[in-house]
Order: structure tokens, then C-alpha cells, then sequence
């Protein structure tokens, strides 16, 4: 039936999908990895959102009671109850909920009287501003120290690398933090204790990125040093790895540079488990933001998700929670694509 094969091919280029990937069968295998990788995320994010609604149903405690202020009478609590679909059925509150949270609806903040998403976006590019930073910073250091441990395993540098990555994956960051405060901002006064920026100052222009830097310079840092060891680890076992492998040797016989060695045959091989350590861990990272915002008084998400517990601000705690996992679910995704994009084998 060559007329099929010609209306497959036309209606995958109309797909964007190239001729030399329909030609060697990648097309639709790439095709068809990604939209089974977005229903995977489409159904996390639902289950996400049922698992936030009804945990925070379980609650001990009644929103009512906190919305109606101290001592309310109980038909003010019950008008409370009323005009904020309390007083419904669960299963309906849940499908009034799924529904207005497709449409970025989560509600309106007690404490703050704004919508929810409103709330959560105005400190959303403070914390991917942290946590962006401390995922780049991680990666370059990561690569540098894995791949210095395994062009030298097994030696001096290998066992100090290696020791070194161990002892910054298992040291709390709290700690690190507390440490790095007394330190460097207390002691010796090279940058500020907390905030995101000078509360007495208005810089502009480089100033204020400079007054910024400073600020986030402790902050990222610690952040920096769980993922850095965590990359640094993998990094170090797909490299030795990928070192012990025939085209290596194929390539040192036929006098390849060392430096084209590691980067473009090995580092090519080991990429993967990079990029797959790095969406892995960016939850880690973002839960690890919500101890590190409170230690430096960072306005963001973690600070936000804090609060919201403190002052048991349900419709801000549920919208940060789904926020964040969702931020979670996306990145996995985009990772899971990357992986099968620069590896055929997990295409599948």
C-alpha cells in the first residue's frame, strides 16, 4: 500500500516531524514517548489535587471557626459555612474545587483577602529565582567535580571528591545555613543575615543586582551543596562507567585527545544520568527552599507555605501545595522528554 506510507509520511510532516526521523522509525516513536510522558503528568496532577483537597479535609480543625473570628455566634459561623461552600457535601466541594482549579481559581487567602494565585505568583519568581540559581550553580560544580573524580578513580582526588560529595549529601542544610550565617554575615560582615533585598535602600540598575546577589549569595550556596554532591555522586559513576566501555578504548588507539575523550565520547553517554538527577532532585530542591527561606527570611513560596500552616490559611496552604507539585510534575515530564530525546533506549 505505498499511497498509506505516502499520506503517513505527508501527515507526520505536517507534524513537524522531519523525513530522516520518519525514514528511520524515530518520528513516531518520539512522538508517541511525549504524549504518553504529558497523559503520565496529566494524571499526576489530578491525583495531586484530589490527595491535596482530601488530606486537607482530614485536618484536625474547622476553617469556619478561624474565618469567623474569636467568639462567633454560631449563625455567623454557619453564614461563614455557607458563603464559602462548607456547609456542602464533600464529594461536591471536591468537583466545585477540581473545577475552579482548572481555571487557576483557588479560592480567596484568609489572611491576605486576594485570590490564592494571586498570592502564590507574587512570590513564585522569588523562589524559582533561588532555586533556578542553586540548580545551575549545582550542575556546573557537579559535572566539574564528578568528572574530575573519575578521570583520577581510583586515586587521591577520586577519594577526596568522593568523600566530599558524601559529607555534603548528609549534613542537614538548616545546619549548613545556621553556620554559613554566623560566618560570613555575622562575623565577618561580607553579606546581609536575610531578605531578598535592603529594606532601607532603592537601588536601580547594577546596583540593584548587586544588592540582590548579595543577598542570595548564602541562600543558593546552601542549596548548592546538597545537589552539587548529589550530581557530583552520579556524575562520577556514569563517567567510570562509560570509561570502561570498547569505544573508549577505540578512541585512545586512534589518538583522540583526552579532553575529546571525556567530553564528547564519554560525557555524551553520561548526560543522561545528569539530566535525570537534576528533575529528580528539583523537588528536593524546592522542599529544601522551605527551610532555607525561613533561615534567611527569603520571600518565597517556602516562606509563603510556612505562613499559610502558621495562620491555617486552608485556600493558601492548598493552593501553595498544588503550586509546587505541579511545578514538580512538569519539570519530571520536561526531564523524562529530554532523557528520550538525547537517548534512544528509553524511548519505549
Amino acid at each position: 500500500m505505498p499511497g498509506l506510507g505516502r499520506r503517513r509520511r505527508a501527515g507526520y510532516r505536517r507534524r513537524g516531524v522531519s523525513e530522516a526521523l520518519w525514514q528511520t522509525g524515530r518520528g513516531p516513536m518520539i512522538v508517541r514517548s511525549v504524549l504518553r510522558r504529558l497523559l503520565t503528568a496529566a494524571f499526576l496532577v489530578f491525583a495531586v489535587v484530589a490527595a491535596t483537597f482530601f488530606l486537607i479535609h482530614l485536618a484536625p480543625g474547622d476553617p469556619a471557626d478561624l474565618m469567623a473570628g474569636d467568639a462567633p455566634t454560631p449563625e455567623f459561623r454557619a453564614e461563614v459555612r455557607r458563603a464559602y461552600g462548607l456547609d456542602r457535601p464533600v464529594p461536591e466541594q471536591f468537583l466545585t474545587f477540581v473545577g475552579k482549579a482548572a481555571q487557576g481559581d483557588f479560592g480567596t487567602s484568609i489572611y491576605y483577602n486576594k485570590p490564592v494565585f494571586q498570592v502564590i505568583w507574587d512570590r513564585a519568581p522569588a523562589t524559582f529565582l533561588l532555586t533556578g540559581s542553586a540548580i545551575l550553580l549545582a550542575t556546573f560544580l557537579g559535572v566539574l567535580l564528578g568528572v574530575a573524580a573519575a578521570r583520577r578513580a581510583p586515586g587521591k582526588l577520586d577519594t577526596l571528591i568522593t568523600g566530599g560529595s558524601l559529607i555534603g549529601y548528609s549534613v542537614p542544610g538548616f545546619w549548613i545555613g545556621q553556620l554559613l550565617v554566623l560566618l560570613f554575615a555575622v562575623e565577618l560582615g561580607w553579606v546581609p543575615t536575610g531578605g531578598m533585598i535592603s529594606a532601607r535602600s532603592h537601588y536601580t540598575g547594577f546596583a540593584y543586582l548587586a544588592d540582590l546577589g548579595r543577598h542570595m549569595a548564602l541562600p543558593v550556596f546552601t542549596l548548592t551543596i546538597f545537589m552539587a554532591a548529589m550530581i557530583a555522586r552520579f556524575t562520577r559513576a556514569a563517567m567510570v562507567e562509560a570509561f570502561d566501555q570498547d569505544y573508549i578504548t577505540v578512541a585512545e588507539a586512534k589518538g583522540v585527545s583526552p579532553g575529546r575523550i571525556v567530553w564528547h565520547h564519554a560525557f555524551r553517554n553520561a548526560v543522561v544520568t545528569v539530566v535525570t538527577v537534576v528533575g529528580l532532585e528539583f523537588g528536593a530542591v524546592l522542599a529544601g527552599a522551605l527551610v532555607i527561606e525561613i533561615i534567611f527570611g527569603w520571600p518565597g513560596l517556602g516562606r509563603l507555605f510556612y505562613d499559610a500552616i502558621y495562620r491555617r490559611d486552608f485556600p493558601l496552604l492548598t493552593g501553595s501545595f498544588i503550586f509546587t507539585s505541579i511545578a514538580v510534575v512538569i519539570v519530571n515530564a520536561l526531564t523524562d522528554i529530554a532523557c528520550a530525546a538525547l537517548d534512544p533506549r528509553v524511548r519505549r
